[in-house]
């Protein structure tokens, strides 16, 4: 059935965004889309259609969510690395003027 590759991707998406401690992969990321695109231009638009695109919509949602939050924590690293920086920079200069 040309659903199964489609459905098959969407699983897997589901399954990644499911599980808490995955970490994307850019090149496991790149390899899905190359899979789930082809899949997508082969299927053909059955009664079933609606209900793919359904769920393939709903785990996007879900992927941007979760892009959108490691995007925050990442800057929420960079502004603590770059307090910690900052501060480190100030004591090499308090200790220079205290010799």
């Amino acid at each position: 059935m040309s659903h199964e590759r489609l459905r098959a991707s969407i699983d897997q998406m589901e399954a990644w965004v499911a599980d808490p401690s995955w970490e994307p992969d850019p090149e496991a990321l790149a390899r899905w889309d190359a899979d789930f695109q082809t899949a997508l231009a082969h299927a053909a638009k059955g009664p079933d259609w609606p209900d793919l695109m359904a769920r393939a919509h709903a785990v996007g949602h879900r992927l941007q969510a979760r892009t959108v939050r490691f995007a925050q924590v990442r800057d929420e690293l960079r502004a603590q690395l770059d307090a910690q920086e900052r501060g480190n920079r100030a004591l090499k200069g308090y200790r220079a003027g205290v010799r």
